[in-house]
């Protein structure tokens, strides 16, 4: 991380120091929100080393010219047209007077800004294709799909700009997609940009060192992305990140938010009475059901201090200063020249899960899978992904954000559904989770984006159905007016598996993820049986109950020592 001198710095900086490089050249093909990549690589100087040439092919015929027909134009397929035409025509044009010592890169842009009289969401796709080695003859691609918030085109445009400009810097200085992505708003203020969606293709990203499991909570982490859509893939058997404009475009959507810590029955099972009472509700002519589990990650999001560039490089230089022998590790003594032997303990404690008695660097930058971060949510993503149902990953607080988010991408129905007990009905009326704007605003905004809740009835000790708590207190008001009013509902009995209904055999469904918890903590093995057996057996390998057992603490203490350094 330390070899990107100019993270922190501006635009220009970062531009300006690709240019000296003579040996990294390429052309800039951008449609939509003017050409601003090009142009600061353009008047930072020395760009004659660099840009072969600029080019926005603004005009669809002339677009269709240069990269041949097209369906729709703000797309990946169209992105990816576009960096291979202009990389394709650097081999043919300059190779023999570049030499093989050169490398070649193309970035291609094609958004959807701010149009006179228009509404349509604002967005579109970067990319840039490029030799990560000089003489490698096989491209590696990094294509991002990127959402603009700015009100007018000029500062979309440039925001695209600093996006572009980072891309290029980032892409000419390393290979490590987690660097990349966590450094790609680098100098854009927040709320401007989001990138919810990036692949990387080609030798300089091996497909063995990169999960996109843990790239999503990095994008999360690093608020590059307010949330990040997973969907198993059958044909690797893994969870790729998916677009979520193309996921959920036009599709009702039903949705479970849980910390996944871990996923129980009781929430498979609300989960699935949801979809099938929004099923039978639709109509014919929309597109199948998408149901999603929310995972939850605010618990261990890193503070907004420790996202920010200059923070993050100057803890990083303080941790290889304590690094006295230079093994990428801290040992004891080490970590005691900074810190008093309590915070040292707590560190340890936390992030020494292997016993050596010292930490990884890269673990306390949270760049590496050993952190503490890292290993919690992939034990959370591990007990859940036996389900192989689409995961967003998000730390979006509050549920009228959430649906918010949500219907930026589908304009049918949107249930959120939840487990019928008084812990969770207090949850979601609790007006100390609403401090920003109030229950009232926050309910107001779900009306208005026609989001609805969906009740699965309570299951008593004895297994009995019982209609769903209400709230506490003055919330029971409200909670009674939005069920008189259609806003929320109870999922009706025909809708309930079999294994709901009888009495006699769903034990497992009258606890949840804090009933494991205590019993893991009491040592019992009632645990076993409130969780899917697919997740038990993943809890077993992973040794997650032994790590709660202990009680062991997880970020909170880990940055309040960090601070101290």
């Amino acid at each position: 991380m330390l070899q990107l001198k100019h993270l922190g710095g501006t635009p220009f900086e970062k531009a300006l120091f690709v240019n000296l490089d003579a040996n990294f050249y390429g052309s800039f093909a951008e449609i939509g929100a003017g050409q601003e990549v090009s142009r600061t690589f353009l008047t930072a100087g020395a760009a004659a080393s660099t840009v072969g040439r600029s080019v926005s092919a603004y005009d669809m015929q002339m677009s269709d010219a240069s990269y041949g027909k097209a369906m729709r134009y703000v797309t990946q397929e169209r992105c990816f047209q576009m960096m291979n035409t202009e990389y394709d025509l650097l081999e043919e044009c300059v190779r023999e007077t570049r030499g093989p010592d050169v490398r070649f890169f193309s970035l291609a842009t094609t958004l959807a800004a701010r149009a006179f009289m228009s509404t349509r969401e604002c967005e579109g796709w970067v990319g840039i294709t490029f030799q990560h080695e000089a003489g490698v003859s096989e491209r590696s691609t990094v294509c991002l799909h990127v959402r603009m918030s700015d009100p007018t085109a000029q500062e979309q445009g440039q925001a695209i700009g600093v996006l572009g400009t980072n891309l290029v810097y980032l892409c000419h200085g390393s290979s490590d997609p987690y660097i990349l992505t966590s450094f790609l708003l680098d100098g854009i203020t927040p709320g401007r940009l989001e990138v919810d969606y990036v692949s990387f293709k080609g030798p300089a990203f091996p497909e063995g060192a990169l999960d996109y499991r843990l790239l999503a909570l990095r994008m999360v982490q690093f608020r590059v992305a307010n949330g990040v859509l997973l969907e198993y893939d059958e044909g690797t058997g893994r969870y790729m990140q998916s677009v979520p404009n193309t996921a959920l475009y036009k599709r009702p959507t039903v949705l479970l938010r849980s910390y996944c810590r871990p996923v129980t029955n009781m929430q498979k099972e609300v989960l699935e009475a949801g979809i099938r009472k929004l099923t039978a509700a639709g109509d014919q002519d929309t597109k199948p059901t998408m149901s999603i589990l929310n995972m939850q990650v605010d618990d261990i999001a890193r503070p907004a201090e420790f996202t920010e560039t200059k923070t993050r490089l100057s803890l990083l230089e303080k941790l290889i200063e304590l690094d006295v022998d230079g093994d990428g590790t801290l040992d004891r003594e080490e970590l005691k020249a900074a810190l008093p032997e309590e915070d040292v303990d707590k560190l340890i404690s936390v992030l020494d899960a292997n016993k050596t008695g010292s930490i990884l660097i890269d673990s306390l930058t949270a760049l590496d899978r050993t952190s503490a971060l890292a290993q919690e949510f992939m034990d959370r993503f591990n007990m859940l992904e036996p389900l192989k149902r689409p995961v967003l990953v998000s730390s979006i607080l509050h549920m009228y954000e959430l649906a918010d988010y949500l219907r930026r991408y589908t304009n049918q129905t949107i249930a959120f559904v939840t487990g019928g007990d008084a812990a969770n009905m207090d949850l979601l009326f609790d007006p100390s989770n609403l401090k920003d704007i109030g229950m009232l605003t926050a309910w107001c905004r779900m009306s208005q984006n026609k989001v609805q809740l969906f009740e699965h009835p309570y299951i008593k000790p004895d297994g009995t159905l019982a209609p769903p708590m209400d709230p506490s207190g003055n919330a029971s008001i409200l909670h009674e007016y939005l069920m008189s009013e259609g806003h929320i509902s109870t999922i009706e009995e025909q809708f309930l598996s079999r294994y709901v209904l009888d009495s006699s055999s769903n034990e497992g469904l009258r606890g949840g993820s804090a009933d494991v918890v205590a019993s893991i903590q009491a040592g019992t093995q009632d645990w076993k049986s409130i969780v899917p057996e697919e997740v038990a057996n993943i809890m077993r390998k992973r040794n997650w109950f032994q790590k709660l057992a202990e009680g062991k603490p997880l970020t909170p203490d880990v940055f309040e020592v960090l601070k101290k350094l």
